[in-house]
């Protein structure tokens, strides 16, 4: 029975809405105008803002960004950076000689499996 009630008083809720229905008055729809405006105008102030600056004031702001980082950056001592070339090019040499191993297991390999030497 709950469920009938409610129901006949969503329709009447329904039918009654376009009965209610009230113009706007003059000066609402002024200030709506004036906020359609003020958005308008907003936009452009925006597309101002959102503008790119030229190259010169953004190579300005890059090498000030730059020079900032620079200031913050550790380097490492001479005996530092000695030991680092050492290890890159210690393993350097490491990889290289296991890629020539791989290199001639495979073509030695392949050599047997296709018979192209005698």
């Amino acid at each position: 029975m709950a469920n009938k009630k409610t129901k006949k008083k969503g329709a009447e809720a329904t039918q009654a809405a376009p009965a209610s229905k009230v113009e706007p008055k003059k000066a609402d729809l002024k200030k709506a105008d004036s906020k359609k405006a003020s958005k308008k105008s907003d936009k452009k102030a925006a597309k101002a803002k959102d503008a790119k600056p030229g190259i010169i004031a953004r190579s300005k702001k890059y090498i000030s960004s730059v020079r900032s980082e620079m200031k913050r950056v550790v380097w490492p001592s001479k005996k530092e950076l000695v030991n680092y070339s050492i290890a890159v090019i210690v393993s350097l040499i490491v990889v290289g000689v296991v890629i020539a191993g791989l290199d001639a297991l495979i073509s030695g390999g392949l050599v047997v499996f296709s018979g192209l030497r005698g």
